[in-house]
């Protein structure tokens, strides 16, 4: 999770209600949820990451349900929970559209969570361009991501990451041309929603999109 100060309202919102799920906490659990759909067994859970260690699990081994999220189908009835949290897998499974569609069919409202596109093609170290020359490969965004994530008008995009970012400086911003690191808040996407949400796939993997993407949240960055 990388909007950490969203914790405390997603505390406050979930201790109480009676049913709460949350979708591949495996490796970080969210303590206050009382069911986890993950790949992974529950015995395998990370629980020195866990996303509020102060609070006891709520959730069991016997509702601790192994499935792959973008099987579709999961095993629950329409508006089942009460709330769901969805934090960082979007932007790593191969069908987030009907992780969408399930996540919003068995619970009545929810949190999303997924790294900008900014944080995907930023490059944190110093001197990166420099390093370049002596062969240190750039440490751009999360290489092993499959999808490029926006949020416009409350509709969650995903652009597939067929292309490699790192190939061309015009693909990538790094921390001297921005001049500083980027904020917790422009790391990340959130969404609170309730009764659904739109998530699309929009269809561009173009070179010359790259380039437009980065020229754009640059400007954006800088104006703040």
């Amino acid at each position: 999770m990388i909007l950490r100060s969203n914790l405390p309202k997603l505390q406050k919102i979930c201790r109480d209600l009676p049913r709460v799920l949350d979708v591949g906490g495996w490796h970080n659990p969210f303590h206050l949820a009382t069911h986890v759909l993950d790949i992974m067994p529950y015995e395998t859970r990370q629980t020195h990451e866990a996303l509020v260690p102060e609070d006891p699990e709520r959730f069991t081994s016997d509702t601790w349900q192994i499935l792959d999220a973008c099987d579709g189908d999961w095993p629950w009835p329409d508006n089942y929970f009460d709330f769901a949290i969805c934090s960082h897998i979007l932007e790593d499974v191969r069908d987030p559209i009907i992780v969408a569609r399930e996540l919003t069919r068995v619970s009545q409202a929810g949190y999303v969570e997924v790294p900008s596109r900014a944080r995907e093609i930023f490059v944190k170290d110093r001197f990166s361009r420099l390093k370049a020359l002596f062969g240190y490969g750039a440490n751009i965004g999360f290489y092993h991501h499959r999808w490029f994530c926006e949020l416009s008008d409350d509709e969650l995009l995903f652009f597939r990451k067929s292309l490699d970012v790192s190939q061309h400086p015009s693909r990538y911003i790094t921390r001297g041309e921005l001049g500083r690191k980027l904020t917790e808040a422009e790391s990340g996407i959130c969404l609170f929603w309730s009764d659904t949400f739109v998530a699309k796939e929009v269809i561009d993997i173009s070179d010359d999109l790259l380039a437009q993407k980065k020229t754009e949240i640059l400007a954006q960055l800088r104006r703040k």
